[in-house]
């Protein structure tokens, strides 16, 4: 599991699959991870399609990966979770990684309009075709 975690604090950005009533959304957000309670924070408008889906439906699937031409270089990180309101304690986590919106006067006031949501993992796969093709660790929770 601390190979998941490291690759997981490296990274900051995750595709988020969506799904309800057979309409798929996807969308890519900026991340934190707090590894302590398991979840990924992230923040977006409760007007978007992604979390429009979760209200209805809140599980969904999530990929970390790095860029990469050869099929020995993939390496990345797919998640199945359940998204809901993180509570207000969650907003100095994503400060943390992320000092510099507060000060940006355009992204302070994008934070208006958006909420932090939780995404708590339940289960993940590491796919590190490094260490052979479909190399793979999973966790469940």
């Amino acid at each position: 599991m601390e190979r998941v975690k490291k690759f997981i604090n490296e990274h900051n950005t995750l595709t988020l699959a969506t799904s309800n009533n057979g309409k798929p959304a996807a969308a890519a957000v900026f991340y934190t991870y707090v590894t302590g309670d398991n979840i990924l924070l992230f923040v977006s408008s409760k007007k978007s399609e992604h979390i429009i889906n979760c209200n209805e439906q809140p599980n969904c699937a999530v990929t970390i990966q790095e860029d990469g031409l050869e099929w020995n270089v993939i390496k990345g990180i797919q998640l199945k979770g359940e998204i809901g309101l993180a509570e207000e304690k969650y907003w100095n986590h994503y400060f943390e990684k992320y000092p510099y919106i507060k000060d940006d006067k355009e992204l302070a006031t994008a934070l208006e309009k958006v909420s932090l949501y939780k995404l708590k993992i339940k289960w993940v796969r590491l796919i590190d075709n490094s260490k052979g093709f479909g190399n793979r660790e999973e966790y469940k929770f």
